[in-house]
């Protein structure tokens, strides 16, 4: 949802979510996503590639999954970019078609948003402010530290964005 609310800021014209649930993608069009891809039920690259008429400019894989990465990759127009940003396990190796660097498609890391803090902060902390960047509405439910586990488990059903645990510092 960061990614997708933070290339609506940038003024992307066209934001693709995809996911497994319907639930997520109708959330991800309240962050400025304007079309969804169900990977239950098509073939994400397949389906984006048809969509955009050969490739996206610009993906982001924010799973951290060997699959998910590829697929970002495989999705990409020729000479753009595919952003890792999810937390792929240590030792985890991503394939990708050699021929295709040819085209000079780019797979790159990013460690907390490659951002450079002292410029950026002030910048998020603007757009927050001002309504554009929607850290609340990421908020699924507050839970007391007592419910984490079933918080937790509610995180791995994929029908919420995020449950944040509070407790009592006293």
């Amino acid at each position: 949802m960061y990614a997708i609310n933070g290339a609506a800021i940038a003024g992307a014209g066209r934001i693709i979510a995809v996911d497994i649930h319907e639930s997520k993608l109708e959330f991800a069009r309240e962050f400025g996503a304007t079309d969804g891809v169900n990977a239950s039920t098509v073939d994400p690259v397949e389906a984006i590639l048809e969509m955009t008429s050969g490739g996206v400019d610009y993906s982001f894989e924010a799973l951290g999954r060997k699959q998910t990465c590829e697929q970002a990759f495989d999705m990409l127009r020729p000479t753009d970019k595919a952003c890792i940003i999810g937390m792929v396990p240590e030792g985890q190796k991503i394939e990708i078609d050699a021929a295709v660097l040819l085209y000079d498609r780019r797979l790159v890391g990013s460690n907390m948003g490659s951002n450079a803090f002292r410029v950026d902060m002030p910048r998020f902390v603007d757009f927050y402010l001002n309504g554009k960047l929607n850290l609340d509405a990421m908020i699924s439910k507050r839970a007391p530290l007592e419910m984490v586990n079933e918080a937790f488990a509610e995180m791995l059903t994929g029908t919420v964005a995020r449950n944040v645990i509070t407790f009592d510092a006293a």
